[in-house]
Parts: structure tokens; C-alpha cells; sequence
């Protein structure tokens, strides 16, 4: 029988989704289909009048975060992973660049050398498993939120993958692995990744997010265009 550590992977790259990979920002496009579908018309105002209050507050991102998982109290595991299904088959019908064409050839380009890609996103499961598969991703890292009687509690479980968190959970997974940091990548496109680009040896800023890309320009990273 062959040893399981010896079909590991010798590198690793590690990639941001919102606005790295593709075009939206996963979670409140899927608010939006959620609270369109479920015909939730309070939910919904009392999610955006507290979203839209915190980012008037320039609230951090890890607020934000934990804020947004709450409206999830209540909501079915089951009937929010079907609801996820529907939404993403909904945009790669309707946003024909759904995904940002040069980061993906780079993802594909690294999974043909025998790099597994894998996804570290603020994001949960249920909502990056289509894209996940899509891409023939097996590994994601994201934000597992608190389940009881097959319902979102709306609390989150550690580790939260947002900032600092992006970069331990890349840690973690590593160390589980016995994989170097110095031989794997991390790409991103906000100043929020750059934790996790700074705990592997070859970090990519993708242009387009809040100011990564001088950063890393500083840095002597690369930066790349998305598309």
C-alpha cells in the first residue's frame, strides 16, 4: 500500500475567490439571490441597513464578516447549500466572465505541474463548493459557520478566514501537511490578503481590490491583471 504522505503534493498555491477569481462578491450576490428567492423582504432590509451601517462606520472587515454570518440564524444547511447551487448555475448563465480568465489559467497552468490549488476565501463551504468544483479544486479554507438541528446557528467557528485568519488557516494546513511555505504561492487582490501572501514564498497581487497591489509593489511582489 502506498504512503498516504507520499502522494502529497510537493507545493501548494493558495488562492483568494471574491475578485481574485471571479468577478463578484460571493456573499452578498448570494444574499441577494437568497432573500429574492425566499421572498424575505424584512430579512433583507434589516441585513442591508446593518451591512450598509457598518461600512458607513469603516467597520473591519472581520466585523463585517461575523455581522454577515448572523442573518444566517435559522436558515437550513440543506436548503442554503441547494439555494447556493441554484445561485452560482444563475451566474455563470448570466456573467459570461464570471471567472477572471488569466488567474485561472494561471490556477490550471500550476495544477498541470502538480501544484494543488487551493481556495482561502472569507466565504463559506456550501457557497464555493460549484466554483470549487469548476475548477477541479479539492481543498477549501473558508469561514465554517456553527450548526444545530441542521440549522446556521449564525454564530462562526474558528479559525475566521479573513485577514490574519487567512494566513493561519494557511499555516495550519501546511503544518498538517509537513509542506514548506517557501515553495508554495498565495495569490490575492485586497490589502486584507496580505497575511496570506506574506506566509508563502511566492505571493501574486491581483490588480483591482483595495490596495494590494502598491503593496505589494513595495514589497517586490508580482502583481498581475485579473483578466
Amino acid at each position: 500500500m502506498a504512503n498516504p504522505a507520499m502522494t502529497e503534493p510537493l507545493a501548494y498555491a493558495f488562492f483568494d475567490v471574491d475578485d481574485t477569481l471571479i468577478d463578484v462578491k460571493s456573499m452578498f450576490s448570494f444574499q441577494d439571490y437568497w432573500y429574492a428567492e425566499t421572498g424575505d423582504a424584512d430579512g433583507r432590509r434589516v441585513f442591508l441597513a446593518e451591512m450598509n451601517a457598518l461600512r458607513g462606520q469603516d467597520a473591519p472587515w472581520e466585523i463585517l464578516n461575523r455581522r454577515y454570518y448572523a442573518h444566517f440564524a435559522g436558515r437550513s444547511v440543506e436548503a442554503t447549500r441547494l439555494c447556493a447551487e441554484a445561485w452560482f448555475a444563475a451566474l455563470e448563465r448570466d456573467r459570461p466572465r464570471l471567472f477572471h480568465a488569466a488567474v485561472v489559467a494561471e490556477l490550471l497552468a500550476l495544477q498541470d505541474q502538480g501544484v494543488e490549488a487551493v481556495f482561502v476565501s472569507g466565504s463559506f463551504p456550501e457557497l464555493l463548493a460549484p466554483s470549487a468544483r469548476r475548477l477541479g479544486v479539492r481543498h477549501v479554507l473558508a469561514t465554517t459557520m456553527e450548526v444545530k438541528d441542521g440549522c446556521f446557528t449564525g454564530a462562526i467557528l474558528p479559525p475566521q478566514t479573513i485577514g490574519e485568519g487567512k494566513a493561519a488557516a494557511v499555516r495550519t494546513f501546511l503544518a498538517g501537511r509537513g509542506a514548506s511555505a517557501a515553495v508554495c504561492r498565495a495569490y490575492g487582490d485586497d490589502i486584507s490578503d496580505a497575511p496570506m501572501l506574506e506566509a508563502v514564498g511566492h505571493p501574486t497581487a491581483v490588480t483591482g481590490g483595495r490596495g494590494l497591489a502598491a503593496y505589494a509593489e513595495r514589497r517586490g511582489w508580482r502583481v498581475i491583471a485579473p483578466s
